[in-house]
């Protein structure tokens, strides 16, 4: 794992943290990509002690902005320039109603948009024949996650993170369709219902939600397992478009499934795409190499 490069966003805490450490304790370079940069550095620190891997950097990437996103893959360009893993972690649950800086509704903006664009614009940085992986977070939420593209900004807070979660999972689908055969895996992790800051609203019903889900509540370090597993396992790439919860392979209804509705989300989110014809390129490359 000494030459893999990963890259892990919102890896100042929580499960992308604990994800950090792991890809760190197993030798690789790791990338931890945030918006929060004091609070990234502290763990960055921590980790680095912890595993006593020197190669833990801290850069900085605002998932919900797409100027962001931009100026953190140049910077990877110029300062990495390949890419063997990333972990797409970073996310919201907001009942914050004010729209992005690119102007989508938060969670989706967040959540999901910003998951495809930085995803995307990574792709080209994936060495050929080394066995990339494409790792994204989602919550057995997505089931309640039906959605309408012309209703984007209509959905709130818990509907629209479920909204975005069953996005990112049809993307996850697609994506690994497209790239089959290239030797880029794109999996889905449910890391299960973990004790983190993302269950909660700092409102008074706080510890209501607390009450309800304390029984079902896990670890930071059971939550990112399978997360670490699927990144550092030499079958991994043997898997492809495959959804789990926690470690167990879970099938996905057909109903929840639709080719149509992935294709519909995949020329939506490509439009979004400063140049949708390039990027179609590469992809295309990439599933031929």
């Amino acid at each position: 794992m000494n030459d893999k490069i990963a890259i892990v966003t919102g890896a100042n805490r929580g499960i992308g943290k604990e994800t950090a450490r792991g890809l760190a304790a197993a030798g690789m370079t790791v990338v931890m990509a945030c918006r929060n940069l004091v609070s990234a550095r502290t763990a960055c620190e921590e980790i680095i002690s912890l595993t006593r891997n020197p190669d833990v950097a801290v850069m900085k990437l605002d998932i919900s902005s797409r100027d962001s996103i931009r100026n953190f893959v140049e910077d990877f360009k110029n300062r990495y320039g390949r890419l063997n893993i990333l972990i797409n972690n970073a996310g919201v649950c907001t009942m914050d109603h004010r729209r992005t800086v690119d102007n989508f509704e938060p969670n989706i903006g967040t959540n999901y948009v910003g998951t495809f664009l930085l995803t995307m614009q990574l792709l080209p940085f994936f060495e050929k024949d080394a066995e990339g992986r494409i790792i994204n977070l989602i919550s057995n939420i997505y089931k309640i996650g039906w959605f309408h593209f012309d209703k984007m900004h209509d959905y709130r807070w818990f509907r629209a993170y479920a909204v975005s979660k069953y996005m990112v999972l049809l993307f996850t689908l697609e994506l690994a369709e497209r790239l089959r055969d290239s030797g880029i895996s794109v999996n889905a992790v449910h890391p299960g219902i973990v004790r983190t800051s993302i269950m909660y609203t700092h409102r008074w019903f706080d510890h209501i939600i607390k009450l309800i889900l304390s029984p079902f509540f896990i670890d930071v370090a059971e939550g990112a397992k399978q997360i670490i597993h699927l990144a550092t396992a030499g079958e991994a790439t043997n898997v492809s478009g495959v959804y789990f919860h926690k470690t167990r392979r879970k099938r996905i209804p057909t109903c929840y499934n639709s080719l149509k509705l992935r294709a519909a989300l995949w020329e939506y989110s490509s439009s979004l795409l400063k140049d949708q014809p390039l990027m179609e390129r590469l992809l295309k490359d990439k599933a031929k190499q």
